[in-house]
């Protein structure tokens, strides 16, 4: 069985010019940040924009990039972070849904009854977190949609984990504390 390349080899190697490698990089990544980038701007199409300005970005500058200072998905990640506050200020909105919320109700797609319910359920969650001010929305999309561990966050947000543990934390509650309100209120 052949050994897969690393990360840091493939954009090396995209650095010297490979499409190959580069290629590679695109289709092990492309998902995530597309994924990151939907949940962070709400439209497929401007997702689609941003994934492609984060790649692109990524082979301008491969040369640049220094092994050891950060793991390469820290390093997209901040290259998308950017991206999206970048065309949320061009853009000035604000919205954000919950990627694992409209899997889970997409999954759900034999039962109408079900499946109009899901929305609803969607609708009321991608309201909370829209509500979210933008670090903490920012924090909670990095860690549930990109999947990246608290100090991969700090490195790609530019602040300590223990601030990055504070966003999570008052996200999650204020997440919490609206649910609980509604169920409250029903």
């Amino acid at each position: 069985m052949p050994r897969e390349d690393t990360d840091d080899e493939l954009l090396r190697a995209a650095a010297g010019g490979s499409e190959r490698a580069f290629g590679l990089l695109v289709s092990r990544h492309l998902d995530r940040v597309r994924r990151v980038a939907q949940g962070y701007v709400a439209n497929a199409a401007d997702a689609d924009d941003i994934a492609q300005d984060v790649f692109l970005a990524v082979w301008r500058n491969a040369a640049r990039w220094e092994a050891g200072e950060a793991r390469f998905s820290t390093w997209l990640f901040r290259v998308t972070a950017n991206r999206c506050i970048d065309h949320m200020r061009r853009r000035r909105l604000k919205s954000w849904v919950g990627l694992d919320k409209v899997e889970a109700v997409m999954a759900n797609d034999d039962d109408p009854e079900r499946t109009l319910s899901g929305r609803g359920e969607l609708a009321l969650a991608a309201a909370a977190v829209k509500a979210l001010p933008d670090r903490q929305r920012m924090a909670l999309l990095l860690s549930v949609v990109a999947g990246l561990a608290n100090p991969e966050i700090a490195q790609t947000m530019q602040i300590s984990t223990g601030a990055v543990e504070q966003l999570l934390v008052r996200a999650r509650r204020t997440l919490r504390d609206q649910a609980t309100g509604r169920e409250r209120a029903e």
